[in-house]
């Protein structure tokens, strides 16, 4: 057997790899989607407490050994190469929002240096090469990547020379509600964590509850995160921030020591990493569903589309935020995430009466 394949990583490492995606999601965040307020603080908790709910189905599966897409398929190849394939495009267009973004950012701020092409195919072929390594490999480097967030965000925080303006911090009222709403559902939207679970969790090794933990260190970090985050965007850049295009780097942008002027160029020192390893891991993804006999022609196809598409977005201005982007993640979070395994686990739930009845 491939050792990629059946390599195994533990529990502390898919709890990074499920939040480095979504700190990637957080730095290419542009905040002229939506208006910033004190209502982001309660709402992060109960879109947090959904996830929550969403993931039980396909965390029991998982630590109970369970190959989601595998045991779906019912033994028909065609119908597990059908499932993969799904969860191969929702991730092939995943990655391609992340690059696209990825590159109208680089262009925006270094529009002379290197052009947005070249950023999607240099990209796309470092992250094809990190998949290549496989899942541990991934794991190492992302830890490594984790921890050098966390000092960036830390620093930031403890030497930003921004104001805290708590008249920024208003009541919530009924005239909130649809903010409230639309960054509930921009949130829960951004919840691809739950099908990378169903994919990424035959890696595991097999701790007890081991999903289980994943899943709560994910949704524990990425609560204290965002709220830490949304309440110094509302206190330091307050509806400022509806302007700025991307809070995290003008929060970078307080923050400065006697040897760090501007926390700029670090920002995007590590914005280049994650992008790099998070890109990693959904071509790690797509790469395994096509595969075939041989997962380097798995890689290079996996490479190659999503270098065209990511092209093809960019030159065409499509909108991963938009409405339509929006339905799509959603409908690929609650198919691939949520409706499949529950399926599955009210399958083996049902067959389990049955048998105990005859």
């Amino acid at each position: 057997m491939n050792e990629k394949i059946s390599a195994k990583i533990s529990t502390g490492q898919m709890f990074i790899l499920l939040i480095l995606a979504r700190i990637m999601h957080t730095m290419v965040f542009h905040s002229a989607d939506f208006s910033v307020g004190t209502f982001m603080l309660p709402t992060l908790l109960v879109t947090t407490l959904i996830e929550a709910a969403l993931a039980l189905p396909a965390l029991i599966l998982i630590d109970g050994g369970v190959d989601i897409v595998r045991e779906l398929s019912g033994g028909y190849r065609w119908i597990y190469a059908l499932l993969r394939a799904l969860y191969s495009l929702y991730f092939i267009y995943i990655a391609t929002g992340t690059i696209k973004y990825i590159a109208e950012f680089m262009h925006s701020q270094f529009r002379r240096v290197i052009s947005p092409i070249a950023v999607i195919v240099i990209l796309s072929i470092a992250a094809a090469y990190c998949a290549h390594l496989g899942i541990e490999a991934l794991a190492r480097a992302g830890t490594v990547v984790f921890w050098i967030f966390i000092a960036l965000f830390v620093s930031m925080a403890a030497v930003s020379e921004g104001t805290f303006n708590t008249s920024n911090l208003t009541s919530i009222t009924g005239n909130d509600f649809p903010a409230i709403l639309d960054y509930a559902v921009r949130d829960l939207s951004s919840s691809w964590w739950l099908p990378m679970l169903v994919i990424l969790g035959n890696h595991l090794n097999g701790s007890k509850d081991g999903a289980k933990k994943a899943a709560a260190g994910y949704l524990g970090f990425k609560l204290l995160m965002l709220e830490v985050l949304a309440l110094l965007i509302i206190l330091v850049l307050g509806k400022f921030a509806d302007i700025l295009g991307y809070p995290l780097l003008a929060l970078g942008a307080y923050a400065r020591t006697v040897f760090v002027q501007s926390f700029d160029a670090v920002n995007m020192f590590v914005w280049c990493m994650n992008a790099v390893l998070v890109c990693g891991i959904y071509l790690f993804i797509v790469s395994d569903g096509l595969k075939g006999r041989k997962r380097t022609i798995g890689e290079l196809s996996a490479m190659l589309i999503t270098a065209v598409a990511a092209i093809l977005a960019y030159n065409f201005e499509l909108d991963f935020n938009g409405e339509v982007a929006l339905i799509i993640k959603t409908a690929g979070i609650l198919l691939l995430g949520v409706l499949l395994p529950t399926v599955l686990l009210a399958e083996r739930g049902i067959r389990r009466c049955v048998n105990s009845l005859q």
